[in-house]
């Protein structure tokens, strides 16, 4: 498997290096085309042979697009579930606004998208095809400092990750990544924490003693059109 730096300014479509992998490119689309192949529509072979004609570069873009998202924005809306956490955002905004530290034990991050990509015929859009990345974290321990409601900076205790994309419910082999994670980063750009979740809904804090990784949280994330 690949491996991928982590950085502070990049999108989630960079730690599939989309553009630097034209076998994962050529797999998506071989995948998109028996997947619109097999739709039960008139026309569906001519949509097929459509999908496996996409030039590389639009569908490049394509994924590209779908794939935005910052890493680190999802990692902080799972975070901002913990009510500990959320604690924390509250008081770095004050008032007056207070830098805030908090700090979590052992645990993992798994945030999904299911975006899809839309085939558009003589500007017509004739059908879908999904997508399903899974971005999957794992920390020893974690350290957020707040200012005013946003991450400004993370300490990670042995930070481990992978990402990962399947394309008509088949993984893309060529898109498989281990991702390296510093163990420190900081924002010139702070990272907004999103606005808070009803108290019943909220995370606890973690236990004081975690004797295996538990999942914290499974980030359902909008669909992407």
């Amino acid at each position: 498997m690949s491996v991928v730096e982590l950085k502070s300014d990049q999108a989630l479509h960079q730690l599939l290096a989309v553009v630097d992998t034209g076998e994962g490119v050529k797999e998506v689309r071989r995948l998109a085309a028996l997947s619109v192949g097999n739709v039960d529509a008139k026309g569906a072979s001519i949509l097929g042979k459509t999908v496996a004609d996409w030039a590389t570069a639009d569908l490049e873009k394509e994924i590209e697009k779908a794939f935005s998202p910052d890493p680190f924005a999802l990692m902080a809306k799972a975070w901002a579930q913990v009510r500990e956490v959320r604690k924390a955002i509250d008081a770095s905004r004050g008032p007056p606004p207070k830098a805030q530290t908090v700090a979590l034990l052992k645990h993992e991050i798994e945030a999904k998208m299911e975006p899809r990509l839309v085939l558009n015929v003589t500007g017509v859009d004739w059908c879908d095809v999904k997508l399903a990345l899974s971005l999957k974290m794992s920390f020893e321990s974690v350290q957020i400092e707040l200012n005013d409601g946003r991450i400004s900076a993370l300490k990670l205790g042995n930070p481990s990750g992978s990402i990962s994309l399947k394309c008509a419910g088949e993984e893309v082999a060529a898109f498989k990544r281990e991702i390296k994670i510093a163990r420190a980063y900081k924002f010139a750009a702070p990272v907004p924490m999103p606005a808070a979740v009803p108290e019943a809904l909220a995370s606890p804090e973690l236990p004081a003693m975690s004797p295996s990784a538990a999942p914290l949280i499974s980030l359902g994330v909008p669909i992407i059109a």
